[in-house]
């Protein structure tokens, strides 16, 4: 028998629960004499003349779910453009590297050609002087006591007497 009302107390207890609906409120909304706009679901006082009755809706889960996922798709979307354009800067970044990492091989190659060719053409020390009239020496060259054709020697600087006063 104690079995029997422990059932049927479970029984009638479920049947409360489960019969329980949404109960609407009542939401006042008014603004004061200062301005501020207040909200309550007790009445507003008397002396409140613009206060407005608002009905509350109540909670529908269904709705609520389909809000959710519409949410979750634009934030994955979201997530994916940011994810696509970070992708699409990064592979931008690279080829630039890659294009400034090929210049300046170009740049070293064209430097070591450079190098090279001067290395080629360098005459060691050695000077080379250009063409000259036959018979030109170059000056530590010709022989000891040799004079040039049409050379003369300087002539001697006179000396004067200092003039006297007459």
């Amino acid at each position: 028998m104690v079995r029997m009302q422990t059932t049927a107390a479970t029984f009638i207890m479920l049947l409360v629960l489960l019969s329980g609906h949404p109960v609407a409120a009542e939401l006042y909304r008014w603004t004061d004499a200062n301005g501020v706009r207040h909200y309550s679901n007790t009445p507003p006082p008397q002396d409140v003349e613009d206060a407005v009755l608002q009905e509350e809706i109540p909670h529908d889960p269904i709705t609520d779910n389909q809000r959710r996922v519409r949410e979750d798709a634009l934030l994955q979307e979201r997530e994916s453009a940011e994810t696509h354009r970070r992708i699409e800067e990064a592979e931008r970044k690279a080829e630039d590297a890659e294009r400034k990492a090929e210049e300046a091989k170009r740049k070293a190659d064209q430097l070591e050609k450079e190098l090279k060719e001067k290395e080629d053409n360098r005459s060691y020390g050695v000077y080379y002087y250009p063409r000259r009239r036959p018979g030109h020496r170059p000056p530590g060259q010709r022989p000891p006591g040799h004079k040039p054709p049409g050379w003369r020697p300087k002539p001697e600087p006179y000396e004067t007497e200092p003039s006297k006063p007459p």
